[in-house]
């Protein structure tokens, strides 16, 4: 009897260490806090960061990093990424630097011929999830040469964002590099999630839906964010975002650094039922088709936005919009895509369908202008009937009187006199305030063209119009 007491004594014992364990681990494995909204857990070191990923029961915590980090502390120990975030992350405006992780066939079901959602954290879900004030410093991830399965859905902060906010996080330097949907910061996107006042100049590269900042986005908002580094892929590859699919919103947001692919845009490789206001891009495209300064492929709404970056690829190429798309109903719904108030002032250069704006359209233009010199690679003869080039628009499919309206190329510096819509004009007259106030454009301090005050013109001298929300030049830039 005495025995079978002792035995029970002890098998109790037993348990408690073992509960104590489970449910205490975190005071041990971070530097201090409760996990909770008003005393979040702490997190100091490498190793304490290395521990979220091996508690599962904290993933709808509160944590706050007290330090800068740096993941080389870790050694010989393997990174373990977070599998599942719910809570609230925040970097105190710290960074976690040298993010080294090369994903291996273990990190998916062995079921599965790939690796899905792959980023310091895997997934983010939920409404309150937030991941805010935090910096990564040359994070390096990739399949490691052993990998045998295909690696999709990956950033190198979050691989998957289902609802949730990532706010005034960034990427600084470093590789992302995967098969399929590879964005700099965040990977997928969607059901109402949010990123916002972040940016990534890591390099970005893989196939399809490849983005510096995002890889897509469906039901999202995307806000003052950037992207500013080298961008490649097969397709549907965009500076800030490669794919958005229905009902994402993008606004001020801008792009700089090079993207590479086809289906490709400065800003959005292919923007689908979706929006994109008061944006614009400076990255400079090249080698592929259905190129756009701004958007490859809009199938959606592009408004007060513009696009300068030089351009240079084989066939549908334009400065603002590569394929200005509405569907035929079937394949394809049909969408009211319009371009408006915009304008692109790059050099376009290409094979075929070479547009100062836009290289096809099938939607409507109201309100826009391109200044930028349109030609083409030359090996493709003036004379050939597959030749078609426009200092504003290559080929419309519609009416363009109907479906292009109040819109203007520089014949002068495009060096093109012809465009399947629009007005062409010298630089005289495209510097000219009367051109545009007698085609309706509404500009601040004029009543007659409406009350939004979309436009502005330079009164110090001749200049082509910007948008009200661009800020005024630097008297100081250049000295």
């Amino acid at each position: 009897m005495k025995e079978q007491m002792k035995a029970i004594r002890w098998g109790l014992f037993t348990a408690m260490i073992i509960l104590a364990t489970v449910v205490l681990p975190a005071r041990g494995q971070y530097a201090g806090g409760s996990g909770t909204a008003g005393d979040p857990y702490l997190i100091a070191t490498a190793e304490q960061l290395n521990a979220i990923g091996l508690h599962p029961q904290d993933g709808a915590k509160h944590f706050r990093l007290t330090a800068d980090i740096d993941m080389n502390d870790l050694g010989k120990t393997p990174v373990n990424l977070i599998p599942t975030f719910q809570g609230v992350f925040d970097g105190n405006d710290h960074t976690i630097a040298n993010l080294i992780y090369h994903v291996k066939d273990e990190d998916s079901p062995l079921a599965s011929n790939s690796v899905l959602r792959i980023g310091l954290f895997r997934v983010i879900s939920g409404w309150d999830a937030l991941v805010q004030n935090l910096g990564l410093i040359e994070p390096d991830v990739q399949p490691d040469p052993t990998c045998t399965k295909a690696v999709d859905r990956m950033g190198a902060l979050v691989g998957r964002l289902n609802e949730g906010w990532v706010r005034n996080c960034y990427v600084q330097g470093g590789h992302v590099v995967g098969r399929n949907y590879v964005g700099g910061l965040v990977g997928e996107c969607y059901n109402n999630a949010a990123v916002s006042e972040s940016w990534s100049t890591a390099e970005v590269s893989g196939g399809l839906y490849i983005g510096g900042l995002v890889d897509d986005a469906t039901g999202t908002s995307v806000w003052s964010c950037h992207a500013g580094a080298r961008v490649s892929g097969g397709g549907d590859v965009g500076g800030l975002v490669g794919v958005s699919w229905p009902e994402c919103t993008i606004e001020d947001c801008f792009t700089t650094g090079t993207v590479t692919g086809s289906q490709a845009g400065g800003l959005v490789g292919d923007l689908e039922q979706s929006s994109v206001s008061r944006c614009y891009s400076t990255a400079a495209l090249s080698a592929g088709n259905s190129l756009g300064g701004l958007v490859g492929l809009n199938h959606g709404l592009i408004r007060a936005s513009w696009a300068g970056g030089a351009i240079a690829g084989g066939t549908q190429v334009g400065g603002l919009v590569g394929y200005n798309m509405v569907g035929d109903g079937i394949l394809v719904p049909y969408f009211d895509t319009k371009v408006t108030d915009s304008y692109a002032t790059g050099a376009v250069r290409g094979d075929n369908m070479v547009g100062g704006l836009i290289a096809i359209n099938e939607g409507t233009l109201l309100r826009c202008y391109s200044t930028g010199a349109v030609t083409t690679s030359g090996w493709v003869p003036a004379s050939s009937a597959k030749y078609t080039v426009g200092g504003l628009v290559a080929t419309d499919k519609s009416v363009s009187k109907w479906d292009i309206r109040g819109c203007f190329w520089d014949t002068t510096t495009s060096g093109v006199s012809k465009s399947a819509g629009g007005t062409g004009l010298p630089t005289a007259e495209m510097q000219s305030l009367a051109t545009y106030l007698g085609a309706g454009w509404d500009f601040a301090g004029e009543t007659a063209n409406g009350a939004e005050d979309l436009w502005k013109m330079n009164t110090e001298g001749p200049s082509y119009p910007k948008l009200a929300w661009e800020p005024a030049p630097d008297p100081n830039a250049g000295n």
